[in-house]
């Protein structure tokens, strides 16, 4: 009966955090920690902040050229305004001195930054979270560069991986 427990736990807690959105704030030099949930309701997200959904996107991420990475990119909208994108993706660890970087190419062609991805568990997987009052949902090519460590905020020419968002009706 305690392994039926163990493995249900074990089967359970991956899905119930990757409904977690984590994100780091900085208060007046205090560090906190909020976390965004977004939980079902009628087949729809809704974010305890900004509501129910009101558009969804998803697509797959797959390496470029050489660049073995594969994950997958969700996008929301709300209806308080807010649109969250969130990124994971499986690739190997970034040297010393470069990190992964997440870019959405705007309609106009511009490469709008989404951060820098996080490596928690120091393996394969990279995470990203990027939350706007801006509707993004026009904007459907999600791009990651390796950048160096060097303080350019331009995109570099060194794409790892990318994948198109598909606006799904829920």
């Amino acid at each position: 009966m305690i392994l039926r427990h163990r493995t249900l736990a074990i089967l359970v807690l991956p899905l119930l955090l990757s409904a977690c959105w984590w994100q780091a704030e900085d208060d007046q030099g205090i560090g906190t920690e909020t976390y965004n949930v977004i939980l079902p309701q009628d087949g729809k997200a809704v974010h305890p902040k900004y509501g129910k959904e009101t558009w969804f996107a998803y697509g797959a991420m797959n390496g470029v050229g050489e660049a073995v990475a594969n994950g997958v990119a969700q996008a929301y909208l709300f209806e308080g305004g807010a649109y969250n994108l969130s990124l994971q993706l499986n690739m190997q660890i970034a040297k010393d001195g470069t990190f992964y970087e997440g870019w959405l190419k705007t309609e106009s062609g511009q490469m709008l930054s989404l951060g820098h991805l996080s490596n928690h568990f120091g393996d394969v997987r990279h995470q990203l979270q990027f939350e706007s009052t801006e509707d993004f949902s026009g904007d459907l090519q999600v791009v990651v560069t390796l950048e160096k460590d060097d303080g350019n905020p331009l995109p570099s020419k060194e794409i790892i991986a990318e994948g198109v968002l598909k606006p799904t009706k829920r």
